[in-house]
């Protein structure tokens, strides 16, 4: 056997060793995903995904985690079985720190330039690549009728609170279109709209986490407290919509969701009804905060063969054409879910059946808009603070509750009597009464002058009943 030939045997066997050793793009038949859980038609979502993804992948399935197995990232780290999973973007500088989060290169992100700037730049990785891809975006949303051109030129929290008033009604439901109607229920709730008044406060982003409480930004939470009613506030509904379903019933001057709120409305009242940001603080440059659905590669597909597919993948969910029919209609709807996307071309798709995408894309561009990315510490800050900031929204609240009367309420002279008794645990009793829905959701209620001291606490800020 001559030299040249042994070289050729020995170089020969030292590549196929090589390979053989390499992680092969396609070692399973499956890739296992986590969507963002929150939205109001998820199984659309897997419908689209699936339809478009069969279209490049045809012998490679998908498994979709239930909300029990990944939750978008509010209490969970991503499972180390998915592949490819979607959180909330507050939570990405912490799952990067702790190894849940697999590097994109340049070349890895298809069709960047049909992002948003405050999507895309959101997620660069500062020594270059990418930490994720966007998928969808969201902000604290503030309705109102087309005609009401006081609450329009409202562009901070004392204006619109010099507009609307304090303490308009007392029942979880207004009595009518007056006063504001917003969830503080949940503890991270709570601390998501403190952090927007801290960047008002501050007037930039990324703002440093603050340790103790900010008065000021407490005083703005308070008033939004004051806007609206404590039930209203803070005990749940039948979903996370039903604020949008009460305004589109004629409850309510205004009230704060999110877009995908549009779903719950009649289409007379959407028609007549605008949006622009939500103002957090006194502020009016101040950065308009957009949460964001945020596509991730789990490092832990390099070791099982399946991070090429899984990038694929990404790419898969965050195309346009796969956005388009996971947000419009389906699911047996025939109106979309008004989700907001992160990529124009979409709004421009479906602008052109339903005008308040039109409405939505310019809301996004006229305004400040900054992706809510919180810093590595995220986890632990809310863990410190969500709750002291959900007690401090509560305290010494002004404007009392409506209590369920012990007795059936015929009148007023009995109202006299059963009132004092009802309130007496409650500050007494502030003279008022009703029998009318919706104030009275279930028999008579009586006007007292405290509430009660805590109500039952949402799993996530953005939860979907």
């Amino acid at each position: 056997m001559g030299r040249t030939f042994r070289i050729f045997l020995i170089t020969f066997f030292f590549i196929i060793g090589l390979v053989a050793q390499a992680p092969i793009a396609r070692a399973a038949d499956s890739l296992t995903v986590g969507l963002y859980p929150w939205v109001p038609r998820l199984q659309q979502f897997q419908d689209a995904i699936s339809t478009q993804w069969a279209k490049v992948q045809p012998d490679v399935s998908l498994h979709f985690l239930t909300s029990d197995e990944w939750d978008g990232g509010y209490h969970m780290n991503p499972p180390t079985n998915a592949d490819v999973y979607v959180m909330d973007a507050m939570f990405l500088n912490y799952f990067n720190s702790i190894g849940s989060v697999d590097l994109l290169q340049d070349d890895e992100v298809l069709n960047k330039q049909d992002f948003f700037e405050y999507a895309i730049d959101g997620v660069k990785n500062p020594s270059g690549g990418y930490l994720a891809v966007p998928m969808l975006g969201c902000a604290n949303v503030l309705f109102y009728h087309e005609d009401d051109d006081a609450v329009a030129s409202a562009q901070t929290i004392s204006a619109l609170k010099q507009t609307l008033k304090t303490c308009t009604f007392t029942s979880m439901v207004p009595p009518g279109p007056r006063g504001l109607m917003i969830d503080m229920q949940g503890a991270s709730t709570a601390a998501c709209r403190y952090i927007e008044s801290e960047a008002g406060i501050q007037g930039t982003w990324p703002i440093n986490l603050p340790e103790t409480i900010d008065p000021t930004a407490m005083d703005f939470l308070r008033t939004m407290m004051d806007m609206t009613s404590f039930y209203n506030a803070t005990k749940a509904g039948d979903n996370t919509y039903n604020r949008g379903t009460w305004y589109s019933e004629g409850y309510g001057r205004v009230f704060v969701g999110y877009t995908e709120t549009f779903s719950a409305m009649s289409a007379q009242t959407r028609a007549a009804t605008k949006i622009k940001p939500f103002p957090a603080s006194d502020n009016a440059d101040a950065p308009t905060m957009f949460y964001s659905d945020l596509i991730a590669i789990n490092p832990t597909s390099i070791s099982r063969g399946t991070r090429d597919l899984a990038v694929q993948l990404a790419n898969v969910i965050a195309d346009a054409q796969t956005i388009t029919a996971s947000i419009g209609p389906g699911d047996g709807k025939d109106y979309p879910q008004y989700l907001m996307p992160v990529r124009p071309s979409v709004f421009d798709t479906l602008s052109k059946t339903y005008p308040k995408y039109q409405e939505m894309k310019e809301m996004v561009e006229n305004s400040n808009a900054t992706l809510f990315s919180l810093d590595s510490n995220s986890r632990d800050w809310f863990d410190a603070m969500q709750d002291k900031i959900l007690a401090g929204t509560r305290t010494d609240y002004a404007c009392g509750c409506d209590i369920e009367a012990i007795y059936p309420i015929p009148d007023n002279a009995r109202a006299g009597a059963i009132c004092p008794q009802t309130c007496a645990s409650h500050g007494g009793w502030n003279g008022q009464w009703t029998n009318q829905y919706p104030a009275a959701q279930n028999g008579s209620v009586c006007g007292c002058n405290t509430c009660p001291p805590s109500v039952e606490q949402e799993k996530t800020p953005r939860a979907n009943d």
